[in-house]
């Protein structure tokens, strides 16, 4: 490796090969790419694996340090992650979420002169009460009762101002769309770039005509409130009387929530529960088109899965910054019985079907590729006179 190289590290709460989320995918392969550009990288994250604490391992030429995961109270031990900065000594650090981790790089990137590059990865997570506002949409004092109700209401205010003082030493800001930017902004009157995430191309080739008589509908995420999956459940039962097969991929950890979102759920319709990045990726190779009952998205990754696999997109209004509409991707409806009208005429019209899986193929591949994703960060850090050589292998 060059000498000159930059020495990168990524601070995650996960490794999508434990456990995680879009945020985690995303770091990921970005870190795997700067990797194989040549830069020195390091990904900091926690490890649901007790023999694995205070270890690391590389994969794909990133170097992984684990850490013990924190607590209820994550603020706490906040500073497991000072420790591991001060032994890899990075030039840039790239956190992709929002934490109280932020205070610890942020003050760690002010006694160093090291870059802090945060990536924003949801609608909330511009707002300075970002940790409040995401525990008030799960939790109701009758849920979860006064006492506990207002401990961890306190939690999350400690957390967002930790967080919000390690906002303060951000250098470089990365938005995922108008909205985002917007917020971000308007609350701490900070402007940002706006991030390219990408997805590697699917090695198999995937024409319209087989995908198009697949007659198969997809859903993909977590059971989460905000993704609406009981809107999936009712569309399927609305088409019960056509030869469609719809496959729901996720799950979520309360049980008595899941059965009461299925307790109607047609035979039609298979759940495969919570399965891994990569068993996920399998079903949209089988399927025509993906369906996203979101209320918002900060730009899902399952779109990127689908467009590159030439998967018309049907939202029921996560359309970010207007992508879907505005490229004719897809279609965004309104509510189930639209939604249902528009599968119809999707998957009964071929010509219809083409023009809206070529637009997505073409869309992806123009502008979602590992490649495109990773160019576009350098550039960025680049214009903004962060300290980036970009001198690869």
């Amino acid at each position: 490796m060059n000498k000159n190289t930059n020495n990168i590290t990524f601070i995650m709460p996960w490794h999508i090969s434990e456990r995680g989320g879009g945020a985690e995918v995303q770091a990921n392969y970005l870190s795997q790419a700067l990797a194989e550009r040549g830069f020195k990288v390091s990904y900091v994250c926690q490890t649901t694996s007790a023999s694995k604490v205070n270890s690391h391992e590389v994969k794909n030429n990133v170097q992984i340090h684990w850490l013990k995961p924190s607590g209820k109270f994550h603020w706490m031990d906040q500073n497991k992650y000072d420790y591991i900065l001060k032994r890899l000594q990075p030039e840039i650090i790239v956190q992709r979420l929002s934490s109280n981790v932020s205070y610890v790089i942020g003050k760690y990137c002010k006694n160093n002169s090291c870059k802090f590059i945060w990536i924003c990865t949801d609608n909330l997570s511009p707002y300075k009460n970002y940790h409040v506002l995401k525990f008030k949409k799960n939790n109701t004092v009758d849920k979860v009762g006064k006492i506990k109700y207002h401990v961890f209401l306190k939690n999350a205010q400690i957390m967002d101002w930790f967080r919000n003082k390690g906002m303060k030493q951000v250098d470089i800001a990365f938005t995922q769309n108008i909205k985002q930017s917007k917020i971000l902004e308007n609350e701490f009157d900070m402007k940002s770039e706006r991030m390219i995430s990408g997805h590697p191309t699917p090695k198999s080739h995937f024409e319209p005509q087989t995908n198009f008589f697949k007659k198969t509908i997809i859903w993909c995420g977590n059971f989460g409130l905000n993704k609406r999956p009981q809107l999936f459940v009712e569309l399927a039962n609305a088409l019960i009387e056509r030869d469609y097969k719809f496959i729901m991929i996720g799950s979520h950890s309360d049980r008595a929530y899941v059965n009461s979102i299925l307790k109607n759920k047609p035979d039609g319709l298979q759940v495969t529960g919570q399965l891994s990045f990569e068993e996920s990726l399998s079903y949209f190779d089988k399927a025509s088109l993906l369906v996203n009952t979101s209320k918002s998205e900060g730009f899902s990754n399952t779109y990127i899965q689908a467009w590159l696999r030439g998967l018309p997109t049907l939202v029921f209004g996560a359309d970010p910054s207007n992508v879907i509409a505005s490229n004719n991707l897809g279609y965004v409806c309104n509510d189930v019985s639209e939604a249902a009208k528009c599968i119809e005429k999707i998957l009964s019209d071929f010509n219809e079907y083409e023009i809206l899986a070529n637009n997505t193929k073409t869309f992806a591949m123009n502008h979602h590729t590992i490649e495109i994703m990773t160019e576009h960060f350098l550039s960025v850090l680049k214009q903004n006179k962060t300290s980036v050589r970009i001198e690869e292998l």
